[in-house]
């Protein structure tokens, strides 16, 4: 059964601030670049002549969207308080597969009032352009994953966003944020087209690094979960797995937490542990099968079985001690009944680490990273002691190593 929500260790409300959707209070490294979007645009509030072009690329979970929404709050806030009508319209172009479903979604956010049938894109755009233009507003149009857009429908649809002013003889009032993996889909562009929309400012969003994921984890952590629920060593775990196996992509990580919440949750566990965020990883992005572990060498099974025997029985540790590591692989190699050799065991680590199976803390210890301790332990105990059905002593269970 589930635990109640009484016994989550999520707060009231604490899943939204795990949802993709959902724009922070702070956006921990990203501040400058939240800086100069904002700045690019100050001049477009009450002036529409001014509009204004920025190009935010780079690749995904970097920050591009949550930073154009953010700036979109704070430009409606200024005008707000400068007495401008201002809108702000955020379309991802995935999911529009035609002009006029992508001129839809854009009345759709900007004048809900207007009704959506018995037109074509340009009436709209004129319809568009004509309320502006009335009740003195102007747009700030984020176009995301902007190159979709072109890939699908072509560029005429930008063209007729910037050029549908110029047929009204009214001021241009809508400014845009392009967002796109790679600035290259501008070459694309046809050059008519290019010249309109070429950004007046371009900012290229890079990966995120390791301590920049705990950061960024540590505050949704503070949002979402109940204080003492998740320990910085539980944040540093996610954020090292964010970075070794998601290429620094926050969106991987803050998905690694809120599903490694809910494992926590369904065993009505008051904190998360490092088997919740490995079964996670199993969950949102399994990397490895039972396929490859039979792949493996038999030494490398050897070794792979003593590390999750350790975490698996060390169950609020990140990592297990070398020294514990080899406790355990001299116990596994003597229920095989093979010799446990040193150099081995210190070759085949860095073998296992070389695989991205493992990882390796210099004074620290070894960590499993995609799978969890149990399910490996299991699947190894079967592959290594199945086939011959025979032990040389007591089950692993009864010569557990202390630690």
């Amino acid at each position: 059964m589930a635990p109640s929500r009484r016994d989550s260790i999520f707060r009231e409300g604490g899943i939204e601030k795990l949802s993709i959707d959902y724009v922070p209070e702070r956006l921990p490294h990203r501040e400058s670049e939240l800086e100069r979007i904002v700045e690019a645009f100050k001049p477009f509030l009450g002036h529409p002549h001014a509009w204004r072009k920025v190009l935010i690329h780079g690749p995904t979970g970097t920050g591009k969207t949550v930073t154009a929404k953010k700036a979109g709050e704070i430009l409606s806030n200024i005008s707000k308080g400068m007495g401008i009508g201002f809108k702000y319209a955020h379309v991802n172009c995935r999911f529009e597969r035609s002009a006029f479903s992508l001129v839809q979604e854009i009345i759709r956010q900007t004048v809900p009032g207007l009704p959506l049938r018995g037109y074509g894109p340009a009436e709209y755009l004129r319809a568009l352009f004509g309320h502006l233009e009335d009740n003195d507003e102007i747009l700030l149009l984020a176009l995301d994953e902007v190159d979709h857009l072109f890939a699908g429908i072509g560029d005429d649809i930008l063209y007729a966003l910037t050029r549908a002013s110029e047929m009204a003889e009214i001021p241009q009032r809508i400014s845009m944020i392009l967002i796109a993996r790679d600035a290259e889909f501008l070459r694309g562009l046809r050059p008519q087209v290019l010249s309109k929309i070429r950004p007046d400012e371009a900012l290229d969003f890079k990966p995120y690094g390791q301590s920049d994921i705990f950061d960024i984890l540590s505050d949704r952590v503070e949002w979402a979960f109940i204080s003492g629920s998740v320990s910085p060593e539980a944040i540093g775990f996610i954020s090292k797995n964010a970075s070794l196996i998601g290429g620094g992509d926050a969106r991987y990580a803050i998905q690694l937490l809120l599903t490694a919440g809910l494992v926590a949750d369904r065993e009505g566990s008051k904190r998360i542990l490092p088997e919740h965020i490995r079964e996670a990883q199993e969950k949102i992005d399994p990397r490895i099968g039972h396929e490859d572990l039979l792949a493996l060498s038999d030494e490398e099974k050897h070794v792979l079985l003593a590390i999750a025997k350790a975490l698996r029985i060390m169950e609020e540790a990140v990592h297990a001690p070398l020294e514990v590591v080899r406790d355990y692989y001299r116990m596994v190699c003597e229920e095989l009944g093979m010799p446990a050799e040193e150099p081995p065991l210190e070759a085949t680590l860095g073998r296992l680490k070389a695989l991205g199976i493992i990882d390796i803390e210099e004074g620290i210890g070894i960590s499993l990273l995609l799978m969890r301790a149990r399910a490996l332990e299991e699947s190894l105990e079967a592959a290594l002691l199945a086939p011959s059905g025979k032990s040389n002593g007591p089950p692993f269970e009864g010569r557990i190593p202390k630690s």
